[in-house]
């Protein structure tokens, strides 16, 4: 089963209409039609809306979406190939590396030839005070290289504890934020049982009900018609053609008694005051009978062959509180009498 078929097939289940997953979700019932009939052309090149509107469709009615995802995405890419919408990869190029050369100058140094020992020993001074200066600058330039490396050292360590640091944070804001989901979720959840629950009492509350009176005359009484559900859907199945005709306290509210149908039959009436509705199938032969979606059985007691089969049904009001305590104590004051009542005194005179 799709993805998009679970989501349906979970919806009907808990009776909700996609207005109630809208109300729930607050996305356009469209998209939501649109997601069950896997219609992603309504999406347009967007196509992380489609990830996103299913992932808060299924927490809106509790499927979990880490088992759909995988489907999700591979539909997604299929209906991408379909269309030709080619995501194109960035093209990267390697930019040529220039090589410069840098000759440098040395310079000559001109030696001049004096022939005195005093300018020989002066010259090798300043050799020697020219060597002093160039250790001088290389211990000054490792010195220099030795601080900033440690000075690296140092900003590596401050930049690891601060991305240690901030790796904590987002575990425990990302754990926060999960819980908080869950959280929205159940409750997202809860409301949904909540509808689905609300939504099967009031189906219950509008339904009719159907008592048996008089099994063998096939009389029947209705209750909560007029305060519920107010419409009688009658549908009877026809072996074969015959007439079917249908009274309300004796007045015909078919279209003709005479008229002969086939198939199957279906008619719904509007009732608004107690009255007798009165069914009556010409040509019976063991059809089937349905009133508001409850099966009515009819009982061939006294019922005879080649005679039109008739169902009678007393619409009645519920009873309310006052008149049954007033049938409770009629039914009381009754038994009394019965219990007390004093046999006739016999005198002299009677005989």
């Amino acid at each position: 089963m799709t993805y998009y078929q679970l989501l349906k097939q979970r919806r009907l289940a808990l009776r909700l209409s996609i207005q109630d997953v809208s109300s729930q979700t607050r996305l356009a019932p469209q998209y939501i039609k649109a997601i069950e009939e896997n219609n992603l052309a309504i999406f347009g090149n967007d196509y992380s809306f489609i990830r996103y509107f299913t992932q808060a469709y299924c927490e809106a009615i509790g499927v979990n979406w880490q088992a759909v995802q995988p489907q999700v995405e591979a539909n997604v890419a299929a209906y991408m190939d379909r269309t030709g919408a080619i995501q194109m990869e960035p093209q990267t190029q390697s930019a040529p590396v220039k090589r410069s050369r840098s000759a440098k100058s040395q310079g000559k140094t001109t030696k001049s030839a004096t022939g005195g020992r005093k300018k020989q020993k002066k010259k090798k001074t300043k050799k020697n005070s020219l060597f002093a200066r160039i250790r001088k600058m290389n211990r000054s330039k490792n010195a220099f290289i030795y601080r900033l490396a440690a000075i690296g050292i140092v900003m590596i360590l401050g930049l690891s504890i601060i991305n240690i640091g901030i790796s904590h944070n987002s575990k425990r804001q990302a754990a926060l934020e999960e819980e908080q989901r869950q959280a929205e979720l159940k409750e997202k959840e809860n409301e949904t049982e909540r509808l689905a629950k609300q939504k099967e009492e009031e189906d219950k509350a509008n339904e009719i009900e159907i008592r048996t009176t008089d099994k063998e005359n096939n009389v029947f009484e209705l209750t909560n018609v007029i305060e519920g559900a107010k419409e009688l859907n009658f549908v009877i199945k026809l072996p074969r053609d015959t007439t079917v005709a249908i009274y309300q306290d004796e007045q015909l509210v078919t279209d003709d008694a005479e008229q002969i149908y086939s198939g199957t039959f279906e008619r719904t009436i509007k009732v608004e005051d107690e009255s007798v509705i009165q069914v009556e199938i010409g040509d019976y032969d063991g059809n089937e009978i349905t009133l508001n979606g409850k099966t009515i059985k009819f009982d061939e007691t006294n019922w005879v062959e080649e005679t039109p089969a008739i169902l009678y049904f007393e619409v009645k009001a519920k009873n309310s509180k006052e008149d049954e305590d007033e049938d409770e104590e009629n039914t009381e004051e009754a038994a009394d009498d019965v219990y007390y009542s004093e046999e006739p005194v016999y005198t002299e005179e009677t005989y």
